[in-house]
């Protein structure tokens, strides 16, 4: 196979690896089976009838000439019978049908080889005993020939072969009976080369059937790695505790952008880069334990993703009670309004850390916004919304400070590592 396989060939794989593991003929699959092997081959098989019904219009016009030296006396029957059968079928099949009737496609060429079988042995009856020879020699061959070249099923080939033996014998008793014993070399002349023509193309079948199985197993087993590899992809890069995208997925998601920048989907407009820690995160945990504290990070999580605008950005959790956003700033001034907005739901949460106050579990932001042409980094913009962060620490605690790219205004980390955790 040379495409994905289909969801459904997943409900497959059993009966693929139980047929591969008995060396299955082709005719005791299932029908879903079978309808997965006609589906992948039906374009090919389109192709090639097409081809073999040209063919055999070229043969039908060039054999006129035979026609006309062997039983002149019929050569207006001959031309008449290839007009009125094998042109209309011709041209139905080529100008008429189209890619995905195979079907159709079949019972035409069908037609059209026992059409010229037919018309083999109705001239044979009119000619000399050599012409006869000849002409039933020659309905021999088409059947021998077709049973060979003909993308059939074994079954459907036993259909064509049965019919066209049967209505090619009928042709040579009516409506000018062929002597007894021409009669009977054409029928074990056909046998001797049609039977073993139909046990070749049944095996040749057999083998394409079986080297199907094996690449459409192999294809499911490259398609099952992938999915695996992806859901893999998806579990490192997801956070357990909230659901949300983790510090790995935030990074290549970003860098990604940042890397594309002068490409068609780099960040249009200013970027904005946040860091959004939880203020009083330690005091919680100390007070009400680890469980409470998870808890607390998750319906954190739910308030920043019910504002956050995914649809432009992404948010992430980045560790401990730290998370990160990265966002197009559309407008001036709406990466301030979203930072503010995430800061209100947070405040709102009323999230208790002593017992006799009740204050607040708030959370302090810093943004760092660069235009879309910056050269910086992801470093470079983590380090300036740090920066940012230890500013709305410094003055005070559940508040937004945004600090533009290339600020020279900017302070450095120092001793404040400890202020940020509290």
């Amino acid at each position: 196979m040379t495409r994905d396989p289909s969801p459904h060939a997943f409900a497959l794989r059993e009966e693929i690896d139980t047929a591969l593991a008995r060396r299955a003929d082709f005719d005791s699959w299932s029908a879903d089976l079978k309808d997965a092997q006609a589906l992948h081959m039906r374009k090919d098989e389109f192709i090639l009838l097409r081809f073999q019904l040209v063919v055999g219009l070229v043969i039908s016009a060039v054999t006129l000439a035979w026609d006309y030296v062997a039983v002149p006396g019929q050569f207006d029957t001959a031309l008449a019978w290839r007009l009125l059968t094998n042109v209309p079928l011709g041209i139905f099949g080529l100008a008429v049908l189209r890619r995905g009737q195979t079907a159709q496609m079949k019972i035409v060429v069908a037609l059209n080889l026992i059409s010229i079988g037919v018309l083999s042995m109705f001239l044979a009856s009119y000619g000399t005993q050599e012409v006869m020879a000849r002409y039933t020699m020659a309905a021999s061959f088409i059947l021998a020939l077709s049973c060979l070249a003909l993308p059939f099923a074994p079954a459907d080939l036993k259909r064509y072969a049965l019919a066209y033996g049967l209505i090619t014998a009928l042709a040579g008793l009516w409506p000018n009976p062929l002597p007894p014993q021409e009669m009977g070399l054409f029928i074990v002349f056909s046998s001797l080369v049609g039977i073993p023509c139909w046990v070749i193309a049944r095996r040749n079948w057999n083998l394409r059937a079986r080297a199907f199985l094996l690449d459409m197993r192999d294809d499911l087993t490259r398609a099952e790695l992938e999915q695996n590899n992806e859901l893999l992809r998806q579990l490192s890069e997801q956070d357990p505790l909230t659901g949300m995208p983790n510090r790995r997925h935030f990074e290549r998601v970003v860098i990604e952008r940042l890397e594309g920048r002068k490409a068609e989907q780099a960040w249009p407009g200013k970027l904005a880069l946040m860091m959004i820690d939880l203020d009083h995160f330690k005091a919680f945990n100390d007070r009400h334990g680890h469980q409470a504290g998870d808890r607390c990070l998750t319906l954190a999580a739910t308030q920043l993703q019910s504002i956050f605008p995914q649809e432009y950005g992404i948010l992430a959790r980045y560790g401990g009670e730290e998370f990160i956003a990265a966002v197009r700033e559309r407008v001036p001034g709406e990466a301030m309004r979203l930072a503010e907005r995430m800061r209100a739901a947070i405040a709102d949460m009323l999230v208790p850390v002593r017992d006799d106050t009740k204050p607040l579990i708030t959370t302090s932001i810093g943004v760092a916004l660069a235009p879309a042409d910056t050269t910086l980094d992801l470093d470079d913009l983590i380090e300036i919304a740090d920066v940012a962060l230890y500013t709305a620490k410094r003055a005070g605690r559940n508040r937004v400070e945004i600090i533009e790219a290339g600020d020279t205004a900017a302070l450095p980390m120092g001793d404040d590592e400890e202020l940020r955790r509290a």
